[in-house]
């Protein structure tokens, strides 16, 4: 993770959506809980694609945008990561991949996240948001 970067090039955002101290994640239709996100469209910005998908995917209407960092997969997807407060949430209109909307006290186990690489709890800890899991092992 590189904190505070903008990338000259990215290819997909991914928001982490909070209502007060909680995180938001939607549970998507083909694989589980994640933050809403994707690729962003021809013309877009960052902002306006994070908008977009907490839109499409949580019936999410956020506040300010944060920019928070990028990483960078292994195969050199490069992802840039937002944060934003929930201002409203919207019915879903049953176009998109989300099957439910919830608020958490704290990510769900890594067995019901749609990746169980630990990613999204090492991107809330390092950036000091609410809602890791524990962490017995002190890792990440």
């Amino acid at each position: 993770m590189r904190l505070g970067e903008l990338p000259d090039e990215y290819d997909s955002v991914v928001c982490l959506t909070y209502v007060g101290q909680r995180p938001l994640m939607v549970r998507n239709r083909k694989r589980a809980w994640e933050f809403p996100g994707g690729h962003r469209e021809s013309g877009e910005d960052l902002w306006a694609t994070a908008r977009r998908e907490a839109w499409e995917e949580a019936g999410a209407i956020l506040g300010e945008l944060r920019l928070m960092g990028h990483y960078v997969l292994a195969k050199g997807h490069i992802t840039v990561v937002t944060h934003a407060q929930v201002v409203a949430l919207e019915p879903l209109s049953g176009h998109f991949e989300t099957v439910e909307v919830r608020e958490f006290d704290r990510l769900p186990s890594d067995a019901e996240l749609s990746w169980s690489d630990g990613l999204y709890a090492h991107l809330i800890r390092v950036l000091g948001l609410p809602g890791a899991p524990e962490d017995p092992q002190g890792s990440r």
